[in-house]
């Protein structure tokens, strides 16, 4: 069984390039000057701020110890 008889197409219609209107108007785009682009507004450059980041990082060590501390506690209970 060959694809053409699968996805319903036929060899005999021709090819998917004679789809193309060859005869289609090419339209030009209009580009903009540098000086018309507008300039994003200044944000805070500082971001979150290195007190929120080390925050951030030491509750996630915190909180992966303590998960850690408890996988270790339900196992150990399981084996003893």
């Amino acid at each position: 069984m060959d694809l053409d008889s699968l996805f319903g197409g036929s060899t005999e219609k021709g090819t998917d390039l004679d789809l193309f209107d060859t005869d289609a108007e090419v339209q030009d785009v209009e580009e903009t000057e540098a000086d018309e682009v507008e300039e994003a507004p200044d944000e805070d450059e500082n971001g979150i701020g290195w007190k929120a980041l080390a925050l951030f990082i030491c509750g996630g060590l915190v909180v992966t110890g303590l998960v850690v501390a408890f996988m270790v506690w339900v196992i150990e209970g399981l084996v003893l």
